[in-house]
């Protein structure tokens, strides 16, 4: 009897240990890539004002799609090998920038990071930027 219990109560911390990780891999996972509506709601509750931040995620390293280096996110680049997440990381908090060709004077590039960018100079775009910086980082357990 006393073994049943003890293996009842087992489970249950299981499945209770499993559903609150779930639920903290959702919701970091809703902000490291930027879901507007969930941030929103978040801060409404607590009073703060919002603005959207619009195409924070949007970006490609496709042929005839670009990303823009002053308002993407360091998971826009997640589809550039070799970009995510160190790569990336460094583009978004030396920004903000005012040619794409910018970018190829980060501090402290190596020869071949600064090879990869200068291969895909033709995938980036500029435009002002918009978007807070703090809104564009993923949380640091997302850039690990």
């Amino acid at each position: 009897m006393m073994k049943r219990m003890n293996r009842q109560l087992v489970i249950l911390g299981l499945a209770l240990l499993t559903c609150l990780g779930l639920s903290f891999w959702l919701a970091s996972g809703a902000i490291a890539l930027g879901n507007q509506n969930l941030l929103m709601k978040g801060a409404m509750a607590s009073g703060q004002s919002v603005t959207p931040a619009a195409n924070v995620t949007e970006g490609s390293c496709v042929e005839g799609q670009t990303i823009d280096l002053n308002n993407a996110n360091a998971v826009a680049f997640t589809d550039c090998p070799g970009f995510y997440p160190t790569l990336a990381k460094e583009i978004v908090t030396h920004g903000p920038y005012e040619s794409v060709e910018d970018v190829l004077n980060i501090p402290g590039l190596n020869d071949q990071q600064r090879e990869l960018l200068q291969k895909k100079l033709d995938l980036f775009s500029v435009s002002e930027a918009r978007i807070p910086i703090a809104q564009r980082m993923p949380p640091r357990s997302m850039m690990r």
